[in-house]
């Protein structure tokens, strides 16, 4: 494989303009993450003392209840979107087909979403016992059909819409400490999150329509058939993800006490958020710009992901040691003396946002920009099975501290198994040979951002 290209080379995939607009989309994007996962932090302390561990806990089962439903109805229409846009977003009629068949297919998974989840939470003896909390956290369905979140991204204009989502959900977090006044009240914690989110979705998809004036057409029954069948792939991908990502919690509240569940997400809360800012915040600004390196040619990609990959490796290192260090001071001032096992959860999870990042920068930009998008599937739906049999096995023995470890070892397993079959490929992302390059692209790009005064020195 040759590997001489020069750093000039890729002066048109990350020119000045480029990468500060990859500055604002990142800063905007974790500005969104920072709205839904960080906002809530800001009551935390006062929350959990209202309402405490095991209220917590079911807070945190209902999200996770509800979160099956907001992958069925995402699909994998997102990530296919931002995909086909972002390779050619000057191409208006690609934008309006894709945007049009979008919203059409999330509408319809949300009709079928809601048939599932009523007759779920009235049959089922566990979901019914608390069918308003669940209620309240599944209004926020109606805010994921809404929201063109992938829209802004692929177009990498990510800020109005990001201070739009602060500014409202700031608002709606702060109406936590009017709301809950005693134990009972805490599904308003869920109820406020939701309203708040539909909010946002119902004006950011008008100033999406206005500002790339799109035309919705109905999409014909064929085109709808064709966007559920390529993007299948995609949504099986994410469906294994979230068996071995999202189900630690779930089937913790299933098999064990809310109290497991209320220690797991104390312990999960901060590795969530920086997890946020690591896999979806940078790689979500980042996936743009590769799809249309990757849209110029193979080796472009490949040479703009290779070259990245060591800058990107370090700042996770320190994000991850930077977890393991404040763990007992993080938990013990947002929750209290009461969630003291939740430190040791946190530790184990803060080797999550290295394995991540990396096991995204294989998989999210490489393989799927390769169209590898069967492979991609197939290594996490392994890592689903290992990641939920050790969870079956490993929740009954040590309750949280079991589904904490399970997590990890599913991720590595992934992380292994995507950089095995790039090479099995021929294809060799990471090598110690592009250190040397990448040190000087990263110093290139930081002086090409940062200005003359820089690369003057």
């Amino acid at each position: 494989m040759n590997t001489t290209t020069t750093v000039a080379d890729t002066q048109p995939a990350l020119s000045k303009s480029v990468l500060k607009r990859f500055s604002i989309n990142v800063a905007s994007l974790f500005s969104v993450h920072l709205a839904n996962m960080l906002l809530p932090l800001l009551t935390v302390p006062y929350v959990v003392r209202v309402i405490g561990p095991e209220r917590l806990g079911l807070l945190n089962f209902s999200t996770a209840y509800v979160a099956y439903f907001i992958l069925l109805i995402n699909y994998g229409f997102e990530m296919a979107a931002v995909r086909a846009i972002a390779a050619d977003r000057t191409n208006k009629e690609l934008v309006n087909r894709i945007f049009s068949e979008v919203l059409t297919g999330k509408a319809l998974l949300f009709g079928l979403s809601t048939l599932v989840f009523a007759g779920l939470s009235y049959y089922n003896p566990v979901f019914r016992e608390h069918v308003w909390l669940h209620v309240c956290t599944y209004l926020s369905c109606i805010g994921v059909v809404l929201f063109p979140v992938w829209l802004f991204q692929a177009m990498e204009d990510m800020g109005r819409m990001a201070i739009l989502n602060l500014l409202v959900k700031i608002l709606f977090t702060l109406s936590v400490f009017v709301l809950i006044r005693q134990p009972e009240d805490y599904f308003y914690q869920n109820l406020s999150t939701s309203v708040a989110q539909v909010l946002v979705s119902i004006v950011a998809l008008w100033v999406a329509i206005r500002r790339f004036k799109i035309t919705f057409t109905l999409p014909t029954t064929s085109a709808l058939r064709n966007r559920f069948r390529e993007d299948s792939t995609l949504f099986f991908s994410s469906v294994m993800i979230t068996l071995y990502a999202g189900s630690s919690m779930f089937l913790l509240g299933l098999f064990t006490t809310a109290y497991n569940v209320g220690i797991f997400s104390a312990g999960t809360r901060i590795e969530s958020i920086a997890r946020a800012f690591v896999s979806m915040a940078l790689n979500q600004a980042f996936f743009p710009i590769v799809a249309n390196a990757f849209g110029k040619g193979r080796e472009e990609g490949l040479h703009l992901v290779r070259t990245t990959f060591f800058p990107l490796a370090l700042f996770m290192v320190i994000v991850s040691a930077t977890l393991w260090l404040i763990a007992p001071l993080f938990i013990t001032l947002l929750y209290g003396n009461k969630f003291q096992e939740a430190i040791q959860v946190l530790r184990i999870v803060s080797l999550l946002p290295i394995m991540v990042g990396i096991s995204n920068l294989l998989g999210l930009h490489t393989m799927l920009n390769l169209r590898m998008d069967r492979a991609f599937f197939v290594i996490t739906a392994c890592g689903s099975a290992i990641g939920l049999g050790l969870n079956m096995l490993w929740i009954q023995k040590s309750g949280y501290l079991g589904a904490a470890y399970a997590w990890v070892m599913a991720e590595f397993w992934i992380t292994l198994s995507m950089y095995g079959y790039l090479r099995y490929k021929g294809i060799q992302v990471v090598k110690l040979s592009y250190l040397h390059e990448a040190i000087g692209f990263t110093k290139t790009r930081l002086a090409t951002l940062l200005g003359p005064r820089v690369t003057n020195r």
